[in-house]
């Protein structure tokens, strides 16, 4: 990984690795990958199971994720002592690996280490519906966005949607940080 930060992450089914090669033509593969506890996906490990083996629904399995069953969190104990964790690396986070002037170099992209930023991402109701608002915002006044259906790399103007991010999270922005309340940590691949 990138500016010293290790740790395991969990591929996840989302759209992105599809989409941000209709969008963008890297010329490379692109995962979606969640930072995650191992307790928690230890868990969804047996919702899978139980979904798969016909004893849930994805409805009921909902529901158990929202209040957990006794049972299933006994039984996702054991698989959480077989899982490494999310180590050093951020909550939230976007990273790339390429070449820049013919040297390997990886870019990591988080949100600043501010109160705001951990606020906004141990709520995730706020996490996920502050960005829907503000990329509907620019929907709504015609900043982003063509007729269609696409995906939101290309519905929205990226600048303009971290700017309005660092504005709406309380101490987003570092006062010797990023103006967008992102940052990005470049590390040569020796």
């Amino acid at each position: 990984m990138s500016a010293g930060r290790s740790g395991t992450v969990y591929t996840v089914g989302h759209p992105e690795p599809v989409t941000l090669h209709r969008s963008f033509g890297p010329a490379c593969e692109a995962a979606n990958l969640m930072v995650v506890t191992p307790g928690t996906v230890a868990y969804l490990d047996v919702l899978r199971r139980d979904i798969d083996a016909g004893k849930l629904t994805n409805e009921t399995a909902a529901a158990d994720l929202a209040k957990p069953s006794v049972s299933r969190a006994l039984r996702a104990t054991a698989g959480a002592m077989t899982r490494k964790g999310p180590g050093s690396l951020p909550p939230f986070f976007a990273t790339a690996t390429g070449t820049r002037d013919g040297r390997r170099v990886t870019a990591l992209a988080r949100l600043a280490d501010t109160p705001g930023a951990s606020a906004l991402l141990n709520d995730m109701a706020e996490a996920t519906g502050l960005p829907l608002a503000l990329g509907l915002a620019q929907l709504l006044d015609g900043t982003g966005g063509h007729l269609g259906v696409h995906p939101p790399e290309t519905a929205i103007d990226a600048e303009r949607f971290f700017l309005d991010l660092a504005r709406h999270v309380p101490d987003l922005p570092d006062d010797d940080g990023p103006r967008d309340g992102v940052v990005v940590d470049v590390t040569t691949n020796e």
